[in-house]
């Protein structure tokens, strides 16, 4: 077994959890005596997070692993993981509205999905040396700007526009061509 094999392993735990926490909250969050669109359009967006930053974790099969490295690389999926419990509670039976936990938890989950572009970006550039004018520093730069902006505005407007933006720019990069596995690793 490999180093990354290894470390593979408790990557995908967390992933997998993020995912399973998610999906263990969508037929309540679908529900139409409580559904809330945009809660519901970001559950699908953090399912696509989680798929897409597991896919790309790839990437990093060829790195000369320090445990410096691993910490920041073990923020990435530890950030998606509070962002999927923030999102959707431990009980999400026991949430009535899903409007108004969206507007409760909005801080938390776009201050998280911020974070969680910085330390994206730092992994990156500890683990992969990545050149700032790689096509992924924009994912990283448009993650910080939308989670601002979602943990600086209440405006049902706003967070409308920052939900679609992630959902169209996360299924534009999923069927994306020219993104597969390793392309972080791509200079």
């Amino acid at each position: 077994m490999t180093l990354f094999e290894y470390l593979a392993i408790a990557f995908g735990l967390l992933y997998s959890v993020a995912a399973l926490r998610v999906l263990g909250g969508l037929p309540v969050a679908i529900a139409p005596d409580r559904r809330y669109s945009l809660h519901l359009t970001l559950t699908f967006v953090q399912l696509m997070l989680i798929a897409i930053s597991f896919w790309t974790f790839w990437s990093l099969r060829e790195v000369a692993w320090t445990f410096r490295g691993f910490l920041f690389a073990l923020l990435v999926p530890g950030l998606l993981y509070y962002c999927a419990a923030v999102l959707v509670p431990e009980n999400p039976e026991s949430v009535t509205s899903w409007r108004d936990h969206y507007y409760r938890v909005r801080r938390r989950w776009y201050g998280g999905f911020a974070l969680w572009g910085v330390a994206a970006a730092v992994s990156a550039t500890v683990n992969l040396g990545m050149p700032l004018d790689h096509p992924a520093r924009g994912v990283h730069v448009v993650s910080v700007v939308l989670g601002l902006g979602g943990c600086l505005s209440a405006k049902p407007r706003v967070h409308a526009v920052i939900v679609l933006t992630l959902a169209v720019l996360l299924i534009a990069g999923a069927f994306s061509p020219t993104i597969d596995a390793g392309w972080l690793a791509r200079r």
